[in-house]
């Protein structure tokens, strides 16, 4: 009966899977098949070129460099020495400066000039003035050495002043005048130290000193000190150049005719100052150009590099003054400076700021 049942079990054992073989088999691997591998197309990249453009790239943390410009206007104060022809041919000359005087006071005021004026003589015999001031008496009889800012009536104190006897004398010599009433002691108190100088002559005829123009320009210019040759000017109201010219009315009295003012208008030349016409009808115009020479208030003021016009600001004490010719400032590229060349100037001891990008290169 047992070998039935043993040959069933023989014939189960003979049919079952390797991997129900004994526990303890090792390096069982399983059946795996080979990978298939297959070629995946890649296309081309595709650039849409319509919407593309060119784009100028900056560099973003390139500024332009600024320059700021720092100015000090000057105080304000000029010394005048009038220095007048007292010949009897300048007698209607002399009363027509006397009568517009007041336009020369009121440019100086309008200026804000703190002023002194005195008046010599082109005299320098030994019964002339010889460079030292006159004080004639006025109507009340108070004589007045210096017209000043607080002087209470100039116009009539200039007009004794120039106001002297007929004389023939011919020999008009105002750059020794000058020289002589500039010298220390000559003229105490008139010379200020903070002051600019200005010299102004009257006379129909040409200066008739000893010496050549060129000493005298650089007597005029030194008069002040190291440093103030630019505050010095000799202004003249002479003849006209080349030939001289007659006063309206007086072209056929003898002698009338005022010579043509070589040497003045050179030392006008050498000293910034202003020549006017002394055949003028009225003095009015050509005192207020005198004045307006004389002021002592700046009115240029150079810039340290090259600007960026549109980027200009000025500041007087601060505040913003606009660019205006008339009534402002104005920049002027050929001298590389701002002007103040209308009504409006910067006020004694203000601070001037300019601000301004600097032009590249």
């Amino acid at each position: 009966m047992l070998r039935p049942i043993l040959i069933i079990a023989l014939l189960l054992l003979a049919t079952c899977d390797n991997a129900a073989g004994p526990i303890l088999q090792e390096n069982v691997q399983p059946a795996i098949a080979p990978a298939t591998l297959q070629q995946v197309p890649i296309a081309p990249p595709v650039v849409d070129r319509t919407v593309v453009t060119l784009v100028n790239l900056g560099d973003p943390t390139a500024l332009a460099a600024t320059q700021t410009d720092v100015y000090k206007q000057s105080p304000g104060v000029a010394d005048i020495l009038w220095v007048v022809d007292t010949t009897g041919s300048m007698a209607d000359e002399r009363l027509s400066l006397a009568s517009n005087f007041q336009h020369f006071v009121d440019a100086l005021v309008a200026a804000k000039t703190d002023f002194q004026i005195g008046v010599t003589t082109t005299d320098m015999s030994s019964s002339g003035a010889q460079g030292k001031l006159v004080a004639h008496p006025t109507s009340s009889g108070a004589k007045v050495t210096l017209i000043t800012n607080l002087t209470p009536n100039p116009q009539e104190v200039f007009i004794a002043n120039t106001t002297f006897p007929s004389s023939r004398k011919r020999w008009a010599q105002p750059f020794r005048a000058m020289a002589t009433a500039l010298q220390d002691g000559v003229n105490p108190g008139f010379i200020r130290k903070n002051a600019a100088l200005a010299v102004i002559a009257l006379s129909d005829a040409d200066d008739e000193s000893f010496g050549g123009v060129a000493y005298y320009a650089r007597l005029l210019r030194s008069a002040k000190g190291r440093g103030w040759e630019n505050f010095t000017s000799f202004s003249a109201i002479a003849g006209t150049l080349p030939d001289g010219c007659y006063s309206p009315g007086e072209e056929t009295f003898f002698g009338s005719k005022a010579d043509p003012p070589v040497r003045l208008a050179d030392m006008v030349r050498r000293t910034g100052g202003v020549l006017a016409s002394i055949c003028d009808p009225h003095f009015d115009q050509s005192l207020t150009r005198v004045a307006e020479a004389l002021n002592t208030l700046k009115r240029i003021f150079p810039l340290t590099l090259k600007p960026d016009p549109a980027t200009i600001a000025v500041l007087i004490d601060g505040a913003p003054i606009k660019q205006d010719a008339a009534n402002g400032w104005q920049y002027r590229p050929e001298i590389n400076s701002i002007e103040f060349a209308g009504d409006y100037v910067p006020p004694p001891g203000a601070t001037i700021s300019i601000f301004y990008a600097i032009l590249k290169p």
